[in-house]
């Protein structure tokens, strides 16, 4: 838990702070030099990306190359859960016009579709984790027991643990594979519990999508267990390497900026340019998380400017490579140190 908590600062005490001020005033500056302008070659980019592979895999299946085939679609299934991301934050068509809004939100859909997520359990679920950013009790990102639960050498916590809990730095890698399918669970679960007349339009979507899915994959259901396998792993090991072994700040009480709170609670994965695209830019996770709406495609254009102003505040600018996002939230599973020493207070 973030030492120190007090209650929630006024929105007027944010903005006045020194912090608050800058923030303002680099924001309005990344505005002034185009990073919130529209970047159609990178959403071209993305968009091919995203649909080709799926496309190819489709034709792969039924023409001799199965593995091969499920595994482009699971990529391009991927992939659309990153594209998806960015037009339903409004960050590909900019402007006012409602239309944009519109194009965005449908393109969005339709890329949700694709995947096989509804869109209204993910809007639900990722503008809350937005907002509530490695909260306790106020994140559904962040809510993973009783699979994962993540001790930080915390002697109470470890001495909680199960049995089968007390293996989870062995399995988490592996269980990064399940991802998928629970997704693909907790989205069903979402229009179940709400009403069929305000659903079916997404209901709609989603029959469309296994329909269209259990026919493509007609004699194939082991490669689409394969694919549903390789895309969780592929998405699990991305999404949990940018938040889930950072800090945990106590719910609503923590008293920090935005800027404070995303120094916390986000870290980057560093790697390039290749990196960025083959992640949907979540790999600069703190600048999407300060920007949310600013094209991804200019993202790396706003790090120099974040890391500056990170510098110049005394803020932690937390980045490492994906195998050591990977190890760093192992480390924040384990449980041997911290029950050896639950053990001596005993």
């Amino acid at each position: 838990m973030a030492k120190g908590a007090r209650d929630a600062p006024k929105e007027d005490e944010v903005s006045q702070s020194e912090i608050g001020k800058d923030f303002a005033a680099l924001t309005q500056k990344l505005h002034d030099i185009g990073c919130f302008d529209p970047h159609p070659v990178d959403e071209v980019v993305k968009l091919g990306i995203t649909l080709l592979p799926g496309i190819v895999g489709f034709y792969l299946l039924h023409n001799g190359w199965p593995a091969l085939g499920s595994f482009l679609v699971a990529f391009s299934f991927y992939m659309s859960g990153w594209t998806s991301h960015d037009y339903l934050h409004h960050a590909v068509f900019k402007g006012s016009n409602d239309k944009l809004v519109g194009w965005n939100n449908a393109m969005g859909y339709a890329l949700g579709a694709w995947q096989g997520y509804t869109v209204d359990w993910w809007r639900a679920r990722h503008n809350t984790h937005h907002l509530v950013t490695n909260e306790h009790g106020n994140d559904p990102d962040i809510m993973t027991a009783p699979v994962l639960t993540y001790v930080r050498n915390n002697p109470k916590i470890a001495a909680a643990l199960n049995a089968a809990q007390r293996w989870q730095q062995y399995y988490y890698v592996p269980a990064m594979s399940l991802m998928d399918m629970y997704w693909r669970f907790e989205s069903i679960q979402y229009l179940a519990a709400r009403p069929f007349a305000k659903m079916w339009g997404s209901w709609l979507l989603l029959a469309g999508h296994y329909a269209a899915l259990f026919y493509l994959f007609r004699g194939q259901m082991a490669w689409l267990l394969f694919t549903m396998l390789c895309r969780g792993f592929l998405t699990g090991i991305v999404v949990f390497s940018t938040h889930y072994g950072e800090d945990i700040l106590d719910g609503g009480k923590h008293g920090m900026t935005l800027v404070e709170q995303t120094a916390l609670t986000s870290r980057n994965i560093t790697g390039g340019y290749l990196v960025n695209v083959l992640t949907g830019y979540i790999s600069l996770q703190t600048e999407h998380h300060l920007w949310p709406m600013m094209p991804t495609g200019h993202l790396e254009k706003a790090q120099p400017f974040c890391r500056e102003f990170f510098k110049k505040h005394n803020l932690l600018y937390r980045e490492s490579n994906l195998y050591e996002c990977v190890k760093y939230n192992i480390k924040a599973l384990e449980y041997e140190s911290a029950l050896s020493k639950a053990r001596k207070v005993e």
